[in-house]
């Protein structure tokens, strides 16, 4: 896991990451450069990154910061455990552009052994 006080710091810490990053989990309002365009760049640079934005802010803050223009799922703060593990596995299989869920099919679902 790679953290990152901001949208500059988070562009870094990605190129210089070792380890392969699989999703992007962004604030939408960050000091600095704001979250979608992060996302905006993180898509550019590294078009098969998925990437989940979080916000604990009301609607209209994130309408102002053009995340109605982005096709991102969203989660908002607080969130629960199981609110962000269902978040988690909706933008690990979220294509960009097709607005809609990979089939269940094609999900990746763990291989359990048998006896």
């Amino acid at each position: 896991m790679l953290e990152a006080e901001g949208g500059e710091e988070a562009l870094d810490a990605m190129h210089l990451a070792k380890a392969r990053v699989d999703l992007v989990i962004i604030d939408v309002v960050m000091p600095g450069m704001d979250g979608v365009e992060l996302a905006q760049q993180v898509r550019e640079q590294w078009p098969e990154k998925r990437i989940l934005f979080t916000s604990g802010h009301a609607a209209e803050v994130l309408a102002q910061h053009g995340l109605a223009e982005l096709d991102v799922p969203f989660l908002a703060k607080p969130y629960t455990r199981d609110e962000i593990l269902t978040k988690v596995h909706e933008a690990l299989d979220h294509r960009p552009g097709t607005n809609a869920e990979a089939p269940a099919e094609r999900r990746r679902r763990p291989r359990l052994r048998g006896k």
